[in-house]
C-alpha cells in the first residue's frame, strides 16, 4: 500500500488500508460517515501509535500534522494537537470530516448565519472525550468553533476529511458577518512531499544529465520572484504560479518541451504542472523533492536573479582581466576636466533613477555601435557602468573585444560602488546616445562580425528560419536586438523585442528554455552580433539572421502574444461601469492582481492588491459586497483570475473583469491614487535589488558585492554552466 507520508505503526496503517477499501467501494456520504466513524473509534480507542514528532503541541497556536494523505487527494488524516486554552474561530469544511478525540478533551459549538447575516452559536457545547469520535459535513452541519477544554494540559484529536484538507479552500466567520477565505496546510510536511500519483518525477540527476548534454529544458521556479531570489538552481527561471495563462506560451513555445517545476514546499508545484498540462504541455514533470530534493541530491544553489548572465559576467573579468577604476578614481578624473566620456549601459529608466555625473546613457548592446560616434578622439577615456559589476564588465569587455581604440575602463561596482564611497549621483538625467555616421556604423558592423566569428555565432537566412520555426522537435526564439524605439516603429514580423544589453543580462528571463535555439535580428550587422557572441560564451546555440533589408523591419504591429482560453467564460466591464458602480453604493470590490509595485504606484480608488496565488487566502471580501471587480495592468492576467476569485467567494456575488485593465481606466481620464493602502498580500511578487532604487541600505549594497565576487566558486562547484570566454 502507496503511503505519501510513512507511518510505521501497524495499527495506524490497518486503518488508513480499511479506510482506503472503504473509499474505494465509491459509496455515499452517509455510508462513509457510519462506517468510518467506526473505524476511526477503534483507531483512537487504544493511544499507543501516534508517533511523537506528530504530537507536539507548540505555545501559541495549535498544530495540524499531516499523518497520511490518500494519492487521489480523497482523503487524508491529521492529528489536531492543542496546547492549553488553545481554540479555532468559526470555521467551515467544505467536505466531510470525521474528529476522534484521542488525548485530553476538546469542545465544540456549532454556528449558524443569522436572518441578519451575522453569525450565532445553534447548539450546547459539546464535550469529546477520548474515544468519542464527531462527524461534520456540510449536509449535516458544517460550521462550528472548537478548543482544548483544558487550560493545562495539551489535547489531542485525530481528524479524517474527505480531501486532502491542506489543499481544501475554507471559510473563517466572524460574529458580524464578515468572512475570509483560508486554507490550513500542514504543521510538520509540506504538500510538496505528497506526490501525486500521475504527475511523473525528474530527479537532480536526471536534470543535471540534461543540461549537461544541452537538451532543451524548462526549469520553472513557480513561487514568487521573492522567495525565487533567495535560492534556486542556476538554470532555474523564474514563472509564478499566478502568471502561467498570461506568459507561459509566449516564454515556452513548444507545446512538448520537457517542462521540470518544483517549490519550496508551498503546495504551488502541482497545480503549476496541473496547469501547464490543461494549457498542452505534453511533457511536464515534477522535480523530485522540491528545491530541498535538489539541494539534498547534491546541487548547488544560488540566490538573487539573472544568475546565469551575474556568475558568467564575473568568469570573463577573471578570465579577461577585464579593465576597471574604483569610484574615487573616476570621481577624480571627472574632477580634473580629463577628456572622458562616462557610457551607462543599463536600460534608459533605471539611469534616469541615478547615475554618475556626466554620464550618458547607451545601452549595453548600443556601445560599440555608438562609442566612435560618442569619443571619436582615440584619446578620450571611455568609462562604461551600470548599478552593480555584470553590465560594467560585458560593456567594458565589448568594446575591448571589438577593438575600440580608446582607453576603457569598467567603473568598479557601478552606482552602488559610487554610493558605498558617499559619492552624490545625478537623478532624472536625460543626456542620451546620438546618431552615428556611416562610416562608423560600418567600422563598428566589421568589428561586431569579427568578434562573433570568434565566439562561434552561427549564420541563418530567412528560408532557413522558417524551416526552423516548423521543427516540432526545437524551439527557436526570434529576437530583435535593437532599442525599444526602434522596435516599436517597424520589426521584423514574428520577432519578439529583446535590447540586447538587456538579453544578455536577462537571458534566463527571455529565453527560460536552456537549450534552445536563438535566432537575433538587427538593421546594422553590430548589435545582434555582438549580443550573439555574448550569447554563444554563455553556451546558447544563437545565429544571427543574414540578408535583411530596410523593408523586412516594415511591421508596426505588436507581437503577438498567444492567450489560452479561461476555464470558464468571463464577463468583461467599462471602466465607465466599473466607475458607475463605485459612485453608486458600496457594494463593489475592486482586486488588483498585478505587480505590487504598479498598484503602489496607482490604482483604483478602494482597491485591494492581491497575489494570484493569494486570492483564496488574503481577499478580504466586505460583508454586503455584491460584486468583485478584478483588474491589473492591461486585464489580461486579470481575467484567468476570475474563476479563482468566484470559487473562493459565496454563490450571489458577481465576479467580473475590468476590460482593459487599469490602463483603460487612465484612458479614460478616471483618477488613480497610490500608497500601500489596500496591499493585502505580502509584496513577494517582486525581489527588492540592492541595486535598484535609491533607498538600501549600504549593508545590502555592499553584501550583493560580495556575494557576486562568490560566484565564480560557485560556478565551480555547479558545475553545468558550459560557460567559455573568448
Amino acid at each position: 500500500m502507496p503511503f505519501s507520508l510513512p507511518h510505521p505503526h501497524p495499527r495506524f496503517q490497518a486503518f488508513a488500508s480499511s479506510l482506503t477499501s472503504l473509499i474505494n467501494r465509491k459509496p455515499d456520504e452517509a455510508t462513509i460517515l457510519q462506517e468510518g466513524r467506526a473505524l476511526l473509534q477503534a483507531l483512537v480507542a487504544q493511544d499507543d501509535w501516534l508517533a511523537s514528532a506528530h504530537a507536539v503541541p507548540h505555545p501559541e497556536r495549535y498544530q495540524q500534522f499531516l499523518l497520511y494523505a490518500d494519492p487521489q487527494d480523497r482523503f487524508s488524516v491529521v492529528s489536531f494537537v492543542w496546547g492549553p486554552g488553545q481554540a479555532t474561530p468559526i470555521h467551515d469544511h467544505t467536505v466531510w470530516g470525521l474528529i476522534g478525540m484521542l488525548r485530553g478533551a476538546e469542545q465544540c459549538q456549532s454556528y449558524g448565519r443569522t436572518a441578519q447575516g451575522t453569525w450565532a452559536s445553534t447548539s450546547e457545547i459539546l464535550t469529546l472525550e477520548p474515544g468519542h469520535v464527531e462527524a461534520v459535513s456540510p449536509t449535516i452541519g458544517d460550521v462550528h468553533k472548537v478548543w482544548n477544554a483544558h487550560q493545562d494540559q495539551a489535547s489531542i484529536s485525530i481528524h479524517v476529511y474527505g480531501a486532502n484538507i491542506g489543499k481544501v479552500n475554507r471559510w473563517v466567520y466572524h460574529e458580524d458577518g464578515t468572512q475570509k477565505a483560508f486554507v490550513s496546510g500542514y504543521s510538520n510536511a509540506p504538500l510538496a512531499t505528497v506526490a501525486p500519483a500521475d504527475i511523473p518525477l525528474s530527479s537532480y540527476a536526471e536534470v543535471r544529465a540534461a543540461l549537461l548534454a544541452r537538451q532543451e529544458i524548462a526549469l520553472l521556479d513557480v513561487r514568487e520572484e521573492d522567495p525565487f531570489a533567495q535560492c534556486h538552481p542556476l538554470f532555474a527561471a523564474n514563472l509564478p504560479l499566478g502568471r502561467i495563462e498570461a506568459d507561459a506560451w509566449t516564454r515556452i513555445p513548444r507545446r512538448d518541451t520537457a517542462i521540470v517545476v518544483y517549490d519550496n514546499g508551498e503546495g504551488l508545484a502541482e497545480p503549476a504542472a496541473r496547469l501547464l498540462m490543461r494549457l498542452g504541455y505534453s511533457q511536464v514533470r515534477l522535480l523530485q523533492g522540491g528545491l530541498q530534493g535538489w539541494a539534498d541530491a547534491g546541487g548547488e544553489l544560488f540566490q538573487d536573479v539573472n544568475v546565469p548572465s551575474k556568475s558568467f559576467g564575473e568568469l570573463v573579468e577573471s578570465q579577461r582581466h577585464t579593465p576597471s577604476l574604483s569610484a574615487p578614481e573616476v570621481k577624480a578624473l571627472i574632477d580634473q576636466g580629463t577628456d572622458m566620456v562616462v557610457l551607462d549601459a543599463r536600460r534608459f529608466d533605471e539611469y534616469q533613477t541615478m547615475s554618475i555625473p556626466t554620464g550618458i546613457s547607451v545601452p549595453g548592446a548600443e556601445l560599440v555601435l555608438r562609442a566612435r560616434a560618442l569619443a571619436p578622439n582615440p584619446g578620450t577615456r571611455i568609462i562604461v557602468n551600470c548599478a552593480g559589476r555584470t553590465r560594467s564588465i560585458i560593456g567594458t569587455q565589448s568594446l575591448v573585444n571589438a577593438g575600440i581604440p580608446n582607453p576603457v575602463a569598467a567603473l568598479r561596482n557601478g552606482t552602488i560602488g559610487w554610493t558605498l564611497a558617499e559619492q552624490a549621483l545625478d537623478h532624472g538625467a536625460q543626456r542620451r546616445f546620438h546618431e552615428v555616421s556611416e562610416d562608423q556604423r560600418a567600422q563598428a558592423a566589421t568589428a561586431a562580425r569579427s568578434v562573433a566569428d570568434r565566439a562561434g555565432v552561427q549564420r541563418i537566412t530567412r528560408a532557413a528560419l522558417q524551416q526552423c520555426l516548423q521543427e516540432s522537435t526545437r524551439t527557436t526564439y526570434v529576437l530583435d536586438v535593437r532599442t525599444p524605439e526602434e522596435f516599436a516603429r517597424g520589426h521584423l514580423a514574428g520577432a519578439q523585442s529583446a535590447p540586447g544589453g538587456q538579453l544578455v543580462q536577462e537571458t534566463d528571463h527571455t529565453v527560460p528554455v536552456r537549450g534552445a535555439r536563438i535566432v537575433l535580428c538587427d538593421d546594422d550587422g553590430v548589435r545582434a552580433n555582438m549580443s550573439a557572441s555574448w550569447l554563444a560564451q554563455m553556451g546558447w546555440d544563437v545565429h544571427v539572421l543574414d540578408g535583411l533589408q530596410a523593408q523586412d523591419f516594415s511591421d508596426a504591429t505588436p507581437p503577438a502574444r498567444p492567450l489560452p482560453d479561461t476555464v470558464t467564460p468571463v464577463t468583461e466591464v467599462s471602466a465607465a461601469t466599473v466607475q458607475q458602480w463605485l459612485a453608486q453604493d458600496a457594494h463593489t470590490l475592486v482586486v488588483d492582481v498585478g505587480t505590487s509595485a504598479a498598484f503602489v504606484k496607482g490604482h483604483l480608488p478602494g482597491a485591494q492588491w492581491v497575489l494570484r496565488s493569494g486570492l483564496r487566502t488574503d481577499l478580504a471580501c466586505p460583508a454586503g459586497c455584491e460584486r468583485i471587480v478584478l483588474t491589473c495592468g492591461d486585464g489580461r492576467a486579470a481575467r484567468f483570475a476570475v474563476a479563482d476569485v468566484q470559487a473562493s467567494v459565496a454563490a450571489n456575488v458577481q465576479v467580473v473583469a475590468l476590460q482593459g485593465g487599469n490602463q483603460a481606466w487612465q484612458a479614460a481620464g478616471l483618477p488613480m491614487i497610490s500608497g500601500e493602502q489596500g496591499v493585502r498580500s505580502p509584496r513577494i511578487d517582486r525581489y527588492r535589488r540592492p541595486y535598484e532604487g535609491t533607498q538600501n541600505a549600504k549593508e545590502a549594497m555592499q553584501a550583493y558585492l560580495d556575494w557576486e565576487f562568490g560566484l565564480v566558486e560557485q560556478l565551480g562547484r555547479d558545475g553545468t554552466h558550459g560557460f567559455q570566454v573568448i
